[in-house]
């Protein structure tokens, strides 16, 4: 009977773990979209994005389609387009990030102030029900929502989940056209964030291109982009010294000594010579890397060593 509530605790927490961290990341993502992103028409692109640039139309449908039915009705597309391409696994998984992430905003619409924290801000206004935004603004709008919005999508994609919505699209080119996923995810991003300089999604009735909306939502995608790789690849790098010497018992008690780490040997060639070597690999913090740089030569002058950044490390690398 104990090896049974054993068992039962250990499912349960191996099931609602990831999701309690996914629940968390769209939480967070779209605190940053709803408060720091759609108040001022920023966009840095996916489902957020297409909402914000398509507002000026959806909202003239009537007072009741807001942000968040229009986010439903896109998401709920894109589950049905990636069960139908991408299988019953994938719809599974995402389906529940997917119909989280709109009620969130919709949570938000009927509790909080859009414009909260932009009160405070010397260059924002509203003028007629027109919102204006300066330089300020915008900056402040990019460094928060990077944060919220980057580590809530790297969160949620680090435990497994997605945040469901133009993912779809970014895993059929994946899947399908053999692209890369990273270079589709940017792809879909920037195209919705060229798109979003037309003056037609901002209301304006003429033709007109707004170039610094643009360099600004660039500059979000871009350190949105650079949160995400960090959290999902761990946020502290490491690099792997990979030495070629006839000394590795010399090499091995240098790294002892100096950085404390372990290190693996493994017999290497050189094929212009023919002679035997052995190569010494040790992972390290960046900061030991450029310590023992310098030692190696001390040791063996005729070390070949050549140093490589690593984004993610798991085991016992010590």
């Amino acid at each position: 009977l104990w090896q049974v509530k054993v068992m039962i605790k250990e499912f349960i927490l191996k099931k609602l773990k990831p999701y309690s961290f996914i629940s968390f990341g769209v939480i967070l993502m779209n605190i940053g979209f709803y408060f720091f992103l759609d108040p001022i028409n920023l966009c840095l692109g996916g489902v957020m994005g297409l909402a914000t640039i398509l507002k000026p139309f959806y909202t003239q449908i009537g007072d009741w389609f807001t942000t968040s039915i229009f986010m439903y009705i896109v998401d709920i597309i894109c589950l049905i387009v990636g069960a139908i391409f991408l299988g019953r696994d994938f719809f599974g998984k995402t389906v529940y990030a997917t119909l989280l992430s709109p009620t969130i905003v919709l949570i938000l619409e009927n509790t909080c102030d859009h414009y909260f924290f932009f009160q405070s801000i010397s260059d924002f206004s509203i003028v007629d029900g027109v919102v204006h935004a300066g330089t300020s603004t915008y900056l402040v709008s990019i460094a928060v929502s990077i944060i919220c919005v980057g580590f809530g999508i790297g969160i949620s994609i680090k435990n497994n989940g997605s945040t469901g919505g133009l993912d779809v699209i970014q895993q059929i080119m994946s899947k399908y056209f053999h692209v890369p996923y990273s270079i589709s995810m940017y792809l879909t991003d920037w195209v919705i964030v060229f798109i979003a300089g037309f003056s037609v999604f901002h209301g304006e009735a003429s033709f007109g291109y707004n170039l610094e909306l643009v360099l600004f939502g660039s500059l979000g995608v871009v350190g949105n982009g650079y949160v995400i790789d960090s959290v999902i690849l761990n946020a502290k790098s490491r690099r792997t010294a990979y030495i070629i010497t006839s000394k590795p018992d010399e090499i091995k008690e240098l790294i002892y000594n100096s950085v404390k780490r372990g290190a693996t040997f493994t017999n290497v060639t050189g094929s212009y010579t023919g002679e035997n070597y052995t190569m010494v690999i040790c992972t390290m913090d960046k900061s030991e890397a450029y310590k023992l740089m310098p030692l190696i030569e001390e040791v063996d002058k005729k070390a070949f060593t050549f140093v490589t950044s690593c984004k993610e490390v798991k085991g016992e690398y010590k």
